[in-house]
């Protein structure tokens, strides 16, 4: 009686135990991990994590200014799943193989922002250190694919909760891995004098214009004058004049145009659009000039601003003048240069 009493007490405390015991909840990134852990094994055993939790698959060494934070990496890069469905990409032929070249996209390298927040967290680990000229094929995992910021690999695997707001559990957006294929092709630390350099190259190569880098009329803004005026008076205010025009990048992608014949050799012809010239109304400054009842992006207005009476010109300018970090469209990428051909012309 004695014994069968003693057992039903420990039997009593062992179940109070069990119950006063913590319960441990499942990270909300432990199914991803699982799930990737199973995939590395069977497609890439050998590979061993790198910083805060990236694989990375091949990599070639750069020879140019090294990636760093808080700049601008301009880089080429495919997006993949794991089952190698292309996502994201920058290449020509990339979009050719896949039965998606369109000759009104912009193909070509785009610029990252490396301060933290403004790109994924993996990311930012896995081209933080790499050199213009290098290529790296890396593994990110989802959890790496936020943009907040964490002191640790395992902060990022399984986030705190939010010491502003104690009574939420430490939930996170999940993504999906993804394999990146990045080539960088160079870095700034001051994007607009990369823009600047640039514009400067693309004078050097066109001879013809007379122009070079130190030919600003102000930063960043240039302008030459291709065809005489016939009065050098200035326009007063509420002019209206009429312009053709045509819109195109330093690598000579034409985005827009008044021109028919220039919008089918460039393959942007929409028969939707009617190809004559468009009204613009002067204003006080160069802010105020209007295109029929929309305002236009400043480096327009100033290439409008230097001429006069049936005069044609180039205006060339940074992306502060034109589309800046968030570009158009899909012709147009963010940090982008711009060049419009100009002629005032008669009234239709």
């Amino acid at each position: 009686m004695k014994n069968t009493f003693k057992t039903l007490i420990y039997a009593f405390m062992a179940v109070a135990a069990a119950g006063c015991a913590k319960t441990v909840q499942p990270g909300v990134n432990d199914a991803n991990k699982r799930f990737l852990d199973a995939w590395l094994s069977v497609n890439h055993p050998d590979v061993e994590p790198s910083g805060l939790g990236i694989y990375v698959l091949e990599e070639t060494e750069g020879t140019g200014a090294a990636v760093e934070k808080d700049g601008f990496a301009i880089v080429n890069y495919t997006i993949r799943d794991l089952d190698g469905n292309i996502s994201s990409y920058t290449g020509k032929e990339t979009a050719k193989q896949l039965g998606k070249y369109d000759t009104t996209f912009y193909y070509g390298p785009k610029v990252w922002t490396t301060t933290d927040e403004t790109i994924q967290a993996g990311v930012s680990d896995a081209i933080v250190g790499m050199k213009a000229g290098g290529h790296k094929k890396v593994i990110i995992p989802g959890w790496l694919l936020s943009y907040k910021v964490y002191d640790s690999a395992e902060d990022y695997l399984n986030p705190p909760k939010d010491k502003k707001k104690k009574d939420e559990d430490n939930t996170t957006v999940t993504y999906d891995h993804a394999i990146y294929d990045i080539e960088v092709v160079d870095f700034a630390e001051n994007v607009y004098e990369w823009e600047v350099r640039n514009i400067g190259d693309y004078l050097a190569a066109e001879p013809s214009l007379g122009l070079s880098v130190a030919d600003s009329l102000q930063y960043g803004f240039y302008y030459r004058q291709l065809t005489a005026p016939t009065d050098t008076t200035s326009f007063p205010k509420d002019t209206t004049i009429y312009i053709n025009y045509t819109g195109k990048l330093l690598s000579g992608l034409v985005f827009d145009t008044t021109d028919e014949r220039t919008a089918k050799d460039n393959g942007i012809y929409s028969s939707s659009k009617e190809y004559k010239p468009v009204s613009v109304s002067w204003g006080e400054s160069y802010s105020d000039i209007k295109m029929g009842s929309s305002s236009i992006i400043g480096g327009f207005g100033l290439t409008l601003w230097q001429m006069r009476a049936f005069e044609k010109g180039v205006g060339i300018f940074y992306s502060p003048l034109g589309y800046s970090y968030s570009g158009s469209g899909s012709s147009i990428p963010g940090y982008a240069p711009l060049i419009f051909e100009i002629e005032i012309v008669k009234k239709p």
